[in-house]
């Protein structure tokens, strides 16, 4: 009964908002992670897997800011309507190109970009709007609980169909199957209210204090950039290197379902114990720990080693990522002034991660034309893997912003929602 009460505190806006993730996470789980290794069997290529992956990151920075000044002017929820309707269309392209997509590997990279950051810009606009400091924790465990369920059953039909259905046809019928629930997606995205910002994009005000030594969101952007570093690369390469170990479909889906299996009690333990007293040390022990799970594999490399990188990293994520978001978004809701401008502090936080996320596919990149023997990618992955902890020494310099309360009237993010 406590959970349920627990839970009850969030909203009809909140549970829509969950489906709606929920759908992208389903789709994602299901040929996010094949889409790599689709690539990578139609040409055995490290620095295309890289240029496809960063051209993503690029141009979904790019997009967060024309995503940003949209919200301002239109509505949030086009952003997510046009976001997951762009997805569709990567998926029917991916779909139509077969094993010719290859040859358009910046095409799809940007298409996926631009999907992402539309998506994700409305998106934590929303979350920041629906959740308050009172249920912020609990909306990000029941979300990393749905999420951590959805990766748990995809992947693993993903690679149960590839394995009987053959791969040409599996492949055909997994990025099809995406493709519906993105048009799913787009039809949920119709049932949220109208969420109207107005005023000025006033992005250049929000990065500029990036450079102010004395405020809170410059260590929130670096922090953010610190994240992006291992994020970047860690997205398409571990799932990668299972399958160039394995060669076989099966064994990535499973190695995600079983990571998911953790990650999703992960949560609901984190979800349960974690104060907002106590964030900065559950993001220590989750930052320390993902790194030190890497040092089997970095010494010997075999595919068991790989498993307790993979698992390991999944059963302290959690740990490291659900505190740390919800810092982030308790430092835009600071003050009245800081929420009227929530749209531009989530262009900038997302611009913060994908300059990580890119420097870290441009330092994969330079080490992969370095390297003869591709085992030396372990000792890569071994110094990326620690650099979350750059995350927790900037994000420990941030206060905690206040004890739960509800927002002010005058607060702008509840004026023209219609709730």
């Amino acid at each position: 009964m406590r959970r349920i009460n627990t839970w009850s505190k969030l909203d009809r806006s909140a549970w829509l908002l969950l489906l709606e993730n929920g759908l992208f996470a389903v789709a994602t789980a299901l040929s996010g992670t094949f889409v790599n290794v689709f690539l990578w069997k139609i040409k055995k290529d490290w620095s295309m897997i890289s240029w496809f992956n960063l051209i993503h990151f690029v141009v979904a920075a790019l997009t967060f800011v024309v995503a940003g000044w949209m919200v301002k002017k239109v509505d949030r929820v086009v952003s997510i309507r046009l976001g997951v309707a762009i997805l569709s269309l990567f998926y029917l392209v991916v779909w139509l190109l077969g094993k010719n997509a290859a040859s358009y590997v910046y095409l799809l990279g940007a298409l996926l970009g631009l999907g992402a950051g539309f998506f994700w810009l409305a998106y934590n606009v929303l979350y920041f709007e629906i959740t308050e400091r009172d249920n912020r924790d609990i909306f990000n465990g029941a979300n990393g609980l749905i999420t951590s369920i959805t990766g748990i059953v995809a992947p693993f039909i993903s690679g149960l169909l590839i394995r009987n259905m053959g791969q040409v046809r599996g492949y055909h019928f997994i990025f099809g199957l995406s493709l519906s629930i993105f048009l799913a997606a787009v039809v949920v995205s119709f049932l949220f209210k109208a969420r109207l910002a107005r005023g000025e994009f006033q992005l250049a005000r929000v990065v500029r204090l990036l450079g102010k030594r004395d405020a809170h969101w410059r260590y929130v952007g670096l922090a953010m950039a610190a994240q992006g570093l291992r994020e970047g690369v860690f997205s398409f390469l571990i799932g990668l290197l299972v399958y160039v170990t394995t060669k076989d479909e099966f064994t990535v889906g499973s190695f995600y379902t079983v990571g998911s299996l953790v990650s999703m009690l992960s949560y609901f333990v984190v979800g349960k114990m974690m104060k907002p007293k106590s964030r900065n040390m559950f993001i220590l022990v989750g930052a320390l720990m993902m790194g030190l799970v890497i040092l089997p594999f970095a010494f010997h490399m075999s595919e068991w080693t790989m498993w307790v990188m993979g698992v390991g990293g999944a059963l302290f994520y959690p740990f490291y990522l659900a505190p740390l978001t919800s810092t982030v978004f308790d430092v835009i809701g600071e003050t009245k002034q800081s929420a009227a401008l929530r749209v531009e502090y989530v262009v900038s936080r997302e611009l913060m991660l994908n300059v990580g996320r890119v420097t870290g596919i441009l330092l994969f990149i330079l080490w992969v034309a370095q390297i003869k023997d591709p085992t030396e990618l372990r000792w890569f992955v071994l110094v990326i893997g620690f650099t979350q902890l750059l995350t927790w020494l900037a994000i420990r310099k941030v206060p905690l912003v206040g004890r739960a309360k509800k927002r002010l009237p005058a607060n702008p993010a509840h004026q023209g929602t219609g709730r």
